[in-house]
């Protein structure tokens, strides 16, 4: 009788192969934007690279620590 192979679980969605990090990013969405944005471009693109999605992720994440680093030490909200 054949052993059930069973498959490696899947990687949580929540976290970030590269550095363990949580995702703050619709991977999908962003991907359908940055194509809809070519659009306009006289060269039509129609894949996304992996590159472009980590960056855009970091670029996310640095935006925001640099925001909430700017804000004043009072109150509550991050607005």
């Amino acid at each position: 009788m054949p052993e059930a192979t069973s498959s490696a679980p899947k990687e949580s969605m929540a976290t970030d192969s590269h550095a363990g990090a949580t995702r703050l990013i619709n991977r999908t969405k962003v991907k359908q934007f940055a194509l809809a944005v070519a659009e306009k471009r006289a060269h039509r693109f129609t894949r996304v690279g992996e590159e472009f999605l980590i960056r855009c992720e970091a670029n996310l994440k640095e935006f925001i620590r640099q925001y909430v680093k700017r804000l004043p030490s009072k109150g509550k909200t991050i607005l």
